[in-house]
C-alpha cells in the first residue's frame, strides 16, 4: 500500500498563492492590499486544512526516482530558454522585456508618458521579479526564474505520477515528447525537406495556419509563463476530493494564465458536481474566489487586444477536409485508440468538446485562444492516455499498444524539432532574444483602467 501525505499538494498551493500575495502587496492600494493579503492568509489556512493526500516516496528506489525527475525538470527548463542562458524562441522577444519592466519599474508598471499600464498575465514572473528588485539585479531575477520554473515543472511531473498506479519514469519522458502528429501535417506544406538537416529547426506546428494544439515542450519553450501555472492548477483541481476550494483555486488561474483559465471552465463545472456540489458553498470559494476574480478581472480586462473577440466559422468544404485532417492528426487518432478503455470517463468527452470548439474562438488579434485554451484539455487527455497504457487489458493487446506507440513516436518529432533548434542555435552563439514589446497585446489605457481607479496603486 502506497504512503500518502498532503505535503506535495501544499507545495502546489504555495506555488500558486505566493504570486497572488505579491500582486496584492505590490500592485494594489493599501485597502485592497490589506483585504487581499488577509484573505490569502485566512483562506489559505482553510485550504490547507482540506488538502488531498497524494503518494509520497517510501523507499530508496522511489526517492531516487524523485531526484531523477527533479534533475530532468531542471534540464528541460534550462533548455527552454527560461533564464536567457541558451537560445530563446521568438516569443521571448516580448517576455524578456515584460520581466525586465517588472524588475526595473515601480508597480503597477506604467509607460514613460503614464498613458499606458502593463496589462498582462504576469503572475509567473512576480516572485522572480521581486528577487530581482531585492538584489537590484535583472540577472539574479533571471536565475530565479529557472528555479521557479523548475519547481512548477517538478510539481507537474509529480502530480501526473500521483495519478498513476505504478510510479515509473516513462510518463515524464512521454510528457516531454507528447504531441500531435505535426510531422505528417508539415510534410504537406514543406514536403520531405523536413527531414533535411537545415530544416530540422522548423516549427512544425504552424502547418495549418490559424489552428494549433501546442505540445508541452512547445508550451514550455514559447509560453512558459502561461503553461507552467496552467499545468499545476489543472492538476491541483484534478486531484481535489471535494468542491470546498475549487472556485478559490480556479480564481487564482486568471492572473497567471487567462486564456487557459477560460479553457478549463467546463472541467471546473464537471469537478464541482462530481465532488459534491453542496460542498462548494464555502467562505474561501465565495469571498476569496470572488475577490481574487474581481481584482484580476479589472486588471486584465483593460488590455487593448483582449476586447477583440470573434467566433470564426469555416466553409463546409474546408471543414470536411482541412479541419478534420487537422483534428485527427493533432488528437483524433489518440482518442480513437483510448476511447474503448475510457468510454465511461466524462473527462474524455469534455476534452473532445474543447478540441472541437476552441479552434473557432479568437480573442485578440492572433490565434492564441486555440493554442492556449486547450492546455488544460491536453493535460487531461495526456493523463487518460498514460492511464490507458498502464491498463493491463490494453497492455496485453500488443497490436493496440504498438499502434499507439507508433503514433506517439510520430508526434515526438515536434518536441524533437524544438529541442534541436535550441541546441543548434545555442551552438552558433545565439542566446537571449531581442526585446520587442508592442502595446496592443500587453498594455491598456490608464485613463480607462478600473483597476487603477478602484484597486491599484496610484503612481501616475
Amino acid at each position: 500500500m502506497e504512503k500518502k501525505s498532503s505535503v506535495i499538494v501544499l507545495a502546489g498551493y504555495f506555488y500558486i498563492l505566493l504570486p497572488i500575495l505579491i500582486f496584492f502587496a505590490g500592485y494594489c492600494n493599501i485597502l485592497t492590499s490589506f483585504i487581499g493579503i488577509l484573505m490569502i492568509c485566512i483562506f489559505g489556512l482553510l485550504l490547507c486544512k482540506n488538502t488531498p493526500q497524494l503518494w509520497i516516496p517510501s523507499n530508496r528506489k522511489e526517492w531516487a526516482l524523485i531526484m531523477l525527475i527533479l534533475i530532468i525538470s531542471l534540464v528541460w527548463v534550462y533548455s527552454s530558454g527560461i533564464g536567457a542562458l541558451v537560445f530563446q524562441n521568438l516569443d521571448h522577444n516580448c517576455r524578456n522585456p515584460i520581466f525586465e519592466h517588472l524588475v526595473e519599474n515601480t508597480w503597477p508598471v506604467l509607460s514613460a508618458d503614464k498613458q499606458y499600464i502593463l496589462t498582462y498575465y504576469i503572475g509567473f514572473w512576480l516572485p522572480s521579479a521581486l528577487i530581482g528588485k531585492i538584489f537590484n539585479s535583472i540577472q539574479i531575477g533571471y536565475y530565479f526564474q529557472i528555479i521557479w520554473a523548475t519547481f512548477g515543472v517538478f510539481l507537474t511531473f509529480y502530480y501526473i505520477l500521483a495519478s498513476l498506479k505504478k510510479k515509473v519514469l516513462w510518463p515524464v519522458f512521454l510528457f516531454i515528447f507528447f504531441s500531435g502528429m505535426d510531422l505528417l501535417g508539415s510534410l504537406q506544406l514543406y514536403g520531405f525537406r523536413s527531414f533535411e538537416p537545415f530544416e530540422i529547426t522548423k516549427h512544425l506546428e504552424w502547418y495549418y495556419p490559424g489552428y494549433q494544439f501546442s505540445s508541452f515542450t512547445t508550451q514550455l519553450y514559447w509560453v512558459f509563463n502561461q503553461a507552467i501555472p496552467a499545468w499545476v492548477i489543472t492538476l491541483l483541481l484534478f486531484h481535489q476530493k471535494d468542491s470546498k476550494n475549487i472556485i478559490f483555486l480556479y480564481s487564482c488561474m486568471f492572473l497567471f494564465s487567462t486564456i487557459p483559465a477560460i479553457g478549463i471552465f467546463p472541467f471546473v463545472i464537471y469537478w464541482s458536481f462530481k465532488n459534491n456540489i453542496n460542498s462548494i458553498f464555502t467562505l474561501q470559494n465565495f469571498l476569496g474566489g470572488s475577490f481574487i476574480l474581481m481584482v484580476s478581472y479589472t486588471y486584465l480586462s483593460n488590455n487593448i487586444a483582449g476586447g477583440h473577440i470573434t467566433f470564426q466559422f469555416i466553409s463546409a468544404s474546408a471543414f470536411m477536409w482541412w479541419f478534420i485532417l487537422f483534428f485527427m492528426l493533432e488528437i483524433g487518432f489518440y482518442i480513437l485508440y483510448i476511447i474503448r478503455y475510457c468510454c465511461k470517463e466524462i473527462l474524455l468527452y469534455i476534452c473532445l468538446f474543447c478540441f472541437l470548439v476552441y479552434p473557432f474562438i479568437h480573442i485578440g488579434y492572433s490565434d492564441d485562444f486555440c493554442m492556449r485554451a486547450t492546455i488544460p484539455a491536453l493535460i487531461i487527455i495526456f493523463i487518460l492516455i498514460t492511464q490507458t497504457i498502464g491498463n493491463s487489458e490494453f497492455y496485453k493487446n500488443k497490436l493496440n499498444l504498438s499502434i499507439l506507440i507508433f503514433l506517439l513516436f510520430i508526434g515526438s518529432f515536434t518536441p524533437m524539432h524544438e529541442i534541436t533548434r535550441t541546441v543548434i542555435m545555442t551552438s552558433h552563439g545565439i542566446t537571449k532574444a531581442k526585446a520587442d514589446l508592442g502595446f496592443e497585446n500587453f498594455f491598456g489605457y490608464t485613463k480607462n483602467s478600473k483597476f487603477l481607479k478602484y484597486f491599484g496603486k496610484n503612481n501616475y
